[in-house]
């Protein structure tokens, strides 16, 4: 296998994994802090870590006059994804908006194409198809996609949000693969994580949210969610700044309900449905297609 290939396969299952261990810690803690306490809290614990490997090897590159216009929009843009998702999310069915979310990478995969103009031969492109359906397969809700349209009622509620966030995180992560390909990747990562955090700071004092955390058991998972999505994003990060795959990469992070339903499974004792054993199967397919094609 290409060493480029099998770092774009590293990056994209890291980020699934990350991604999807994240949204299981999540689950314990939106509900009873909300969206945005949740979200600041995620994205200034992250930046730990990072700031560690940062002080490891200190190294802060030469940035030109547009550098920190871009990076100022990268963390800005960042946290205002998260928000609208979040909060779409809380209108309407997640079963049926989740799979809006995630054909993020659909765009990415044909705005690669078409503005970075990446190479993808026929046989990478039909093990991407493989994988896009079974990422849409395991987060949709046949039942409540049944339901909606028999009772002609097939008006999703907050579908608007969700849309909005899967169209500003497609272009996202295209100008970030575009921004921090050949580059040290830390440095970057850091400064976009700090805005973002201020960011979420700054519209939390803006709307009187409060940022507080009164119960101290949720604080684990609160480490869980913001250590995972930093994983995650530095799994990205690493793939963009060697490798020129971004739509590899970006399908494999879309498969993240994966590990978030081997963990419910395991720890939570929820039912797997055929549809989403199928939808795994399916997803595995696709990622050993993409390995050998």
């Amino acid at each position: 296998m290409h060493s480029t290939l099998f770092i774009a396969l590293l990056a994209g299952l890291g980020s699934m994994v990350g991604w999807g261990t994240a949204d299981f810690f999540a689950k314990k803690t939106i509900d009873r802090l909300g969206d945005v306490t949740t979200l600041f809290w995620q994205q200034l614990i992250g930046i730990v870590p990072l700031l560690v490997l940062f002080l490891a090897s200190p190294h802060v590159p030469a940035l030109n006059h547009f550098d920190p216009l871009w990076l100022l929009l990268f963390g800005v843009v960042s946290a205002l994804t998260y928000l609208p998702l979040y909060v779409g999310f809380g209108k309407g069915q997640l079963s049926l908006l989740s799979p809006v979310f995630a054909s993020y990478s659909v765009v990415v995969v044909l705005l690669s194409v078409i503005i970075l103009g990446e190479a993808l031969s026929f046989g990478r492109s039909l093990a991407i198809v493989v994988t896009l359906a079974g990422i849409l397969l395991i987060s949709t809700d046949v039942k409540d996609l049944s339901k909606s349209w028999h009772k002609h009622a097939f008006r999703l509620a907050g579908l608007p949000e969700v849309a909005t966030a899967m169209v500003g995180y497609s272009f996202w992560l295209l100008y970030l693969d575009k921004f921090i390909n050949g580059k040290q990747w830390v440095f970057y990562m850091l400064v976009i994580r700090v805005l973002s955090m201020l960011t979420l700071l700054v519209y939390s004092v803006a709307r009187h949210f409060s940022l507080r955390v009164a119960d101290i058991s949720l604080w684990k998972y609160l480490v869980g969610i913001g250590l995972f999505d930093v994983l995650a994003f530095s799994f990205v990060s690493y793939g963009f700044s060697h490798t020129q795959y971004p739509s590899i990469i970006a399908v494999l992070s879309a498969t993240f309900s994966v590990p978030t339903l081997v963990l419910a499974r395991l720890f939570l004792k929820e039912r797997i449905s055929r549809a989403q054993a199928l939808a795994v199967l399916v997803i595995l397919a696709g990622v050993v297609l993409i390995s050998i094609t």
